[in-house]
């Protein structure tokens, strides 16, 4: 049985549907991520981020450029204390193929790369590599140069083209054992089934999903007479909606 994740698992495939921690740009000196965990107040946030593991100065650096070039697309990047979380999924299950769907700047991805180095440094084979995908050329362009920056860019590669060619023209026998999707949330679905039917996971393969809550907003759809069935928020619940009662998960 595979896993989809809040932590799930499909024929021991998990999925893991990450809860957002909402993010925020600052004006001032450069800082992410400020906002509450659902209903948290932010200085719960503040406070985990300071006893959790730390950005490297690198991963700092890309993001605060980000920052600086991007201001509004910046919230597309993962949080550095979600960084850590997803680097401490991967210490615990030491991948040794990953696949992200969504690379904007690089950021998260050079986090998974820097943790699948980290926890196969002492293992010979077989050697772990990521690929990460953007559709948008510019943005790859600078997504490129932060992974050459980066140290890591020989077990690294960027796909620059959509998620679902990606995932339609994979090789169903390089099977991933983690596959991060934060690309277009209106085809969350379409990147689910197609890795599930396709069989691309490997046995106890993982998938993590971002922003599944939408800043806790998703969940007002409940609780709403008006559900606009075009809207991200409606795409959303409709993707929790099938995973939740897809069998071939544990999420």
């Amino acid at each position: 049985m595979k896993i989809a994740s809040s932590s799930l698992s499909l024929r021991h495939h998990t999925i893991t549907r990450r809860l957002v921690v909402h993010r925020s740009i600052s004006t001032g000196a450069v800082r992410a991520t400020q906002w509450s965990f659902l209903d948290t107040h932010p200085s719960v946030y503040v406070y985990a981020a300071q006893h959790s593991v730390q950005e490297t100065r690198m991963l700092q650096d890309i993001r605060e450029s980000t920052i600086r070039h991007d201001p509004a697309g910046a919230q597309k990047m993962v949080s550095p204390l979600q960084g850590a979380f997803m680097a401490h999924l991967v210490h615990m299950q030491k991948p040794c193929r990953v696949l992200e769907l969504g690379c904007y700047t690089g950021y998260s991805a050079i986090w998974l790369a820097h943790a699948l180095r980290s926890c196969h440094r002492s293992c010979h084979s077989p050697p772990p590599h990521l690929w990460t995908c953007e559709r948008d050329p510019s943005i790859a362009a600078i997504a490129q140069q932060n992974i050459a920056k980066s140290g890591y860019s020989d077990i690294m590669t960027l796909l620059d083209r959509p998620a679902t060619d990606v995932l339609a023209h994979w090789d169903p026998a390089k099977k991933l054992d983690l596959v991060f999707i934060d690309a277009n949330k209106s085809a969350y679905s379409c990147y689910y089934d197609l890795v599930l039917d396709r069989d691309l996971l490997s046995e106890h393969g993982q998938i993590i999903v971002d922003n599944v809550l939408l800043h806790g907003k998703v969940h007002t759809l409940l609780n709403s007479s008006d559900k606009p069935k075009k809207s991200i928020l409606s795409k959303l619940h409709d993707f929790n909606c099938h995973v939740s009662a897809d069998h071939r998960t544990h999420h």
